[in-house]
């Protein structure tokens, strides 16, 4: 694989996950950590990426059309799942929302909700619910991950561990039998973790894309996991799999 080749490789991955590690570079490309990191330096001359400790995310000039290119794609399946999702919030509720295009969605279902408290560290989400006055809307801090709009680090994980939430929804990068649940950015995962934790119910919310993926980050053993929410067109053999291991499907309606 020549040098243009591995450019294009590691864009096109940077595009799916929007931040790489050097290691999982190293293994898909079958090259070294020196020569990954001179790809890098290069790409990021040239304005295509931003190196960060340990691997390098898109520039800031790439977040809006990349967010905006993900929530585009599946949006009909991500609907269908967000509507399934928006039913199980009651009044009164306080409702964890991940990072993510799915739980975007699932706000914007909520935008006509009175009387629930919403916790989130996704910046696009906490500015769609701003208008509804009937939420209340608490934001745990941190620091602003640009390429998501969203909030991570040690500020955010203390602050997370001092609130309880009846239910939370969660996205992931992709769910496997063997591997869990699992995402693409470190420092968000870790949030995504802590979250689990202090939810009484936590919802997974997964297109069928996301199936038989596994991404570098552990979010989250399959145990728990107590509802998992996903669309009509997701592997009926891993349904049954994953039913099989005592996890709770539920389908979203056709769409």
């Amino acid at each position: 694989m020549n040098i243009k080749e591995r450019h294009s490789r590691i864009l096109a991955m940077l595009h799916a996950s929007e931040m790489v590690e050097i290691g999982e570079l190293c293994r898909s490309l079958d090259v070294s950590r020196e020569t990954v990191r001179k790809d890098l330096y290069e790409l990021e001359r040239d304005g295509r990426l931003t190196k960060v400790r340990g691997g390098a995310v898109l520039t800031s000039t790439n977040v809006e059309s990349a967010y905006d290119l993900r929530k585009a794609k599946h949006a009909a399946a991500k609907k269908a799942i967000a509507q399934v999702a928006a039913t199980l919030i009651q009044p009164g509720d306080t409702v964890f929302l991940d990072y993510g295009t799915t739980t975007f969605m699932l706000a914007e279902e909520l935008l006509a909700a009175e009387g629930i408290t919403v916790v989130t560290n996704a910046i696009p989400i906490v500015n769609k619910l701003l208008p509804n006055t009937s939420i209340t809307l608490m934001i745990p801090g941190g620091i602003v991950r640009a390429n998501e709009n969203s909030l991570y680090g040690p500020l955010t994980s203390r602050n997370m561990e001092n609130l309880f939430m009846n239910v939370g929804f969660f996205g992931c990068g992709g769910i496997d039998a063997r591997a869990g649940v699992t995402n693409h950015n470190i420092f968000e995962t870790a949030i995504s973790s802590r979250a689990i934790g202090q939810c009484q119910r936590v919802v997974l919310l997964a297109d069928h894309t996301k199936f038989g993926v596994v991404a570098v980050n552990k979010t989250a053993e399959l145990g728990q996991i107590d509802l998992l929410i996903t669309d009509h067109a997701a592997p009926a053999d891993t349904v049954s799999t994953l039913s099989g291991m005592g996890v709770a499907v539920q389908l979203a309606e056709k769409y």
